[in-house]
């Protein structure tokens, strides 16, 4: 197994040079690929996978993208994502299997572990909780987005920079960002952002797309969401739930929920923000967001979570008080 991280906030300059060559040696010998990302797939991850898979295709790559869950409604627009498979090709051998913004195996979803016919897997991420778990291993942290990570890969494999696929790579960078005013942008993420516009991607038309046209649903279980909104005593935390029930009543689904714990993020004084969210009655997937004071990280890795500083999660089986009264025990013991 080869590594290009060892967990540090940044891998050098020259070790991720090497592991991005290694990588385009491994595709350049390759003909078939599987590329898949973590259930439940945001921007980033869509327009990961689907601008590698178009650059790879334009390669004359035999490719086929797999995620365990739909492609969101808002990200339906990209180009490639009507391609996208979500059951597992159980009669088909890969060369490589490139897992892209998945920070272990298990949330690469039982689809893709249904997969056998395998080479190597290769591991592309951002996320400082990588478990490494690929045969050949880039974990950027220091990288804004999978999608920054994807476009240096691209550059390397001197695959054709499209339209199409600068229009993944700029969503993957608006959405991971914040559109550009996190704290994980850098001059490196406004450099990529910039070859997109030149490869001819309208900023205005995608951020129209993605957040300037809702489903209904969506707004109709926001309200629902926001009446769970508390803070704590002291006005450091902020907290929600989305239950089962409130997806039904609203007609919405979980894809529907991202972003939601900005909310309660938003509020003055609140120094770290958390999103329960019911998967069963004693199962919940929590999102925890940072101002940047406190590393959500860790504390998600309490709960064999992961992430980012700033923007982590775990699940976590209990009844939801049970599961709120632990997780809320370690957030106050961070702050």
């Amino acid at each position: 197994m080869e590594s290009g991280s060892t967990g540090s906030s940044k891998v050098s300059k020259k070790k991720r040079k090497e592991i991005l060559r290694r990588i385009a040696e491994e595709i350049r010998g390759g003909r078939s690929f599987l590329i898949s990302t973590h259930q439940n797939p945001e921007g980033d991850a869509i327009g990961s996978v689907l601008a590698l898979g178009l650059a790879l295709k334009g390669l004359g790559k035999d490719v086929l993208i797999l995620t365990q869950d739909p492609v969101p409604e808002v990200l339906a627009f990209l180009p490639g994502a009507g391609e996208i498979i979500h059951r597992a090709p159980l009669d088909r051998r890969f060369d490589l299997a490139l897992a892209v913004d998945c920070g272990d195996r298990p949330r690469l979803g039982e689809e893709f572990n249904k997969v056998q016919g395998i080479g190597k897997i290769i591991n592309i991420d951002h996320h400082v909780s990588n478990g490494f778990y690929g045969d050949l291993n880039l974990v950027d942290p220091g990288a804004s987005s999978a999608a920054e990570i994807i476009y240096d890969l691209i550059r390397i494999l001197a695959a054709s920079f499209t339209r199409e696929v600068a229009e993944n790579i700029y969503t993957g960078l608006m959405t991971d960002t914040g559109s550009f005013h996190y704290s994980n942008t850098s001059p490196k993420t406004f450099s990529v952002a910039r070859a997109c516009l030149l490869a001819g991607v309208d900023p205005w038309e995608v951020s129209q797309r993605v957040y300037d046209t809702q489903p209904l649903p969506r707004l109709r279980l926001l309200p629902r969401v926001l009446d769970t909104l508390e803070l704590s005593e002291d006005g450091r935390v902020g907290a929600m739930v989305v239950t089962q029930d409130m997806l039904k009543e609203a007609g919405a689904t979980v894809a529907m929920t991202e972003d939601f714990i900005n909310f309660p993020r938003s509020v003055r004084g609140v120094e770290v923000a958390l999103l329960f969210r019911e998967v069963t009655p004693q199962k919940y997937r929590v999102s925890m967001r940072s101002r940047g004071a406190v590393d959500v990280a860790r504390i998600a890795g309490k709960f064999q979570g992961g992430g980012h500083p700033a923007a982590s999660g775990c699940t976590v089986e209990g009844s939801l008080s049970q599961v709120q009264r632990r997780v809320l025990g370690v957030v106050r013991e961070a702050l």
